[in-house]
């Protein structure tokens, strides 16, 4: 049994000095003071220290690893243009090698700024290259591949019964194992480019395999806009009339909502994820999430890449509050705790898994971040869940772990060679153009 230990520890009781986390194979056994559980049990071995924070691992419901290779080409665009000039061609050109290497660099700073578990678009084709580099970096990956059957270049326009028995093909392959780290996800990419036929097809294969569906929606009010010229509702409404709204589905963004699409949103139960970075960075606007958390609508948080310009958690939590101060004025309007909670805690709910993962409790599984205390952004030692949030990077993460494994330690992989993984993704990717 492995020791994991703290001069504190966020735990789902709040924040805990002195505490020890027991860790038998890939589950928390038990969190206590570290002087009654050493007592308690007899470890073989024990990780971190009085210098380290122990904190939930972070979780990142709403990415697009294949659009890594994009960075810093999209400042410059609303939503509707962006996927026209930029994404769409990226991604149709897309190879299998490029695939890959676009996953290793993006899991990769994930991972070492402390998210183990995340929610993957990939594109039309090479999904599966997602899977192995999550396999092999020991991540739990939510990943799917995004379906499109109309409204887009030939070169990612599918049939339709063809892009729903690729999706099937990938549930059969990944989706066996309802513990796995691995899970496939069905995901329209929006309506806009979703015919009804798809969806439907969609919502048959989540029935049939018990497999989640996310898309987005209410992005952009030109998004909204087509939809409602071709619908006479937006996609939630639309989607809802399809019957695709429920516990098991997760809408990236709802940045736009109405008070009806908030009902709809709260009587179905659908999950949100917020990704205030990449809504600021296509000037799409600010979400609600205050009326979505007070109504237990359940909101992760997502990154978004590459419509935002980097993997971190710590900084989505932190537009999160300040986005709120503006849209609102309120400079109390989202708390940093609240914050927090929606990169852990939150995702975990938004994606079904809030009796697995989220929070340093007995019987969830061993994903856990130990946080750097002697770092600059956490010294001193104020409101140390207060300065995560609001002063926190990837430099405070010294050791990740994933379902009881220790992948990152004092800020290093130990799975393989960074300079290498780094340095072959490169170079595939230096030929591709965007």
């Amino acid at each position: 049994m492995l020791e994991v230990c703290g001069g504190s520890a966020i735990t789902d009781r709040g924040l805990e000095k002195d505490v020890s986390i027991a860790v038998e194979k890939d589950r928390i056994v038990d969190v206590g003071k570290s002087a009654e559980l050493r007592k308690r049990y007899k470890f073989s071995d024990s990780i971190g220290g009085p210098e380290f924070v122990i904190s939930p691992s972070f979780i990142d419901t709403h990415m697009h690893s294949y659009q890594a290779g994009t960075k810093g080409l999209t400042s410059d665009k609303s939503l509707l243009d962006w996927l026209k000039r930029y994404i769409w061609k990226w991604e149709a050109g897309l190879g299998k090698e490029q695939a890959k290497a676009c996953a290793e660099l993006s899991y990769l700073e994930m991972l070492k700024g402390g998210v183990t578990t995340f929610l993957d678009y990939t594109s039309v084709r090479h999904a599966e290259e997602a899977f192995m580099v999550a396999d092999w970096f020991g991540m739990r990956g939510f990943i799917g591949k995004t379906m499109m059957d109309r409204n887009c270049p030939d070169g990612l326009k599918e049939d339709t019964d063809e892009s729903l028995r690729d999706a099937e093909r990938l549930i059969r392959r990944f989706g066996r194992d309802p513990m796995s780290r691995l899970r496939p996800v069905i995901i329209p990419r929006f309506c806009i480019t979703s015919s009804d036929d798809l969806l439907l097809g969609c919502k048959e294969l989540s029935e049939r395999y018990g497999v989640m569906i996310s898309t987005h929606a209410h992005e952009n009010r030109d998004e909204l806009k087509a939809d409602r010229k071709e619908h006479g509702v937006g996609a939630i409404r639309h989607l809802n009339n399809l019957g695709l709204l429920s516990r098991k589905t997760l809408l990236a963004h709802c940045v736009h909502l109405s008070q009806v699409d908030l009902e709809i949103l709260i009587r179905t139960r659908t999950a949100v994820s917020h990704c205030p970075g990449s809504n600021m960075a296509l000037a799409s606007g600010i979400a609600d999430i205050p009326a979505m958390l007070a109504r237990k609508i359940p909101v992760g948080l997502g990154s978004d890449v590459g419509a935002y310009c980097n993997f971190s958690m710590f900084e989505q939590m932190r537009l999160s509050v300040l986005a709120q101060k503006i849209r609102t004025g309120d400079p109390g309007a989202l708390a940093p705790s609240a914050a927090f909670r929606m990169a852990s805690e939150g995702g975990a709910k938004a994606l079904g898994e809030e009796s697995v993962i989220g929070a340093l409790a007995a019987g969830r599984k061993a994903d856990l971040l130990l946080l750097d205390s002697r770092t600059c952004q956490l010294s001193p030692e104020n409101d140390l869940v207060s300065q995560i949030v609001l002063s926190g990077e990837g430099a405070i993460v010294d050791t990740v772990m994933c379902d009881g494994k220790v992948l990152v330690q004092g800020g290093e992989i130990l799975f393989g060679d960074e300079r290498k993984i780094v340095g072959e993704a490169r170079e595939v990717l230096r030929s591709a153009s965007a």
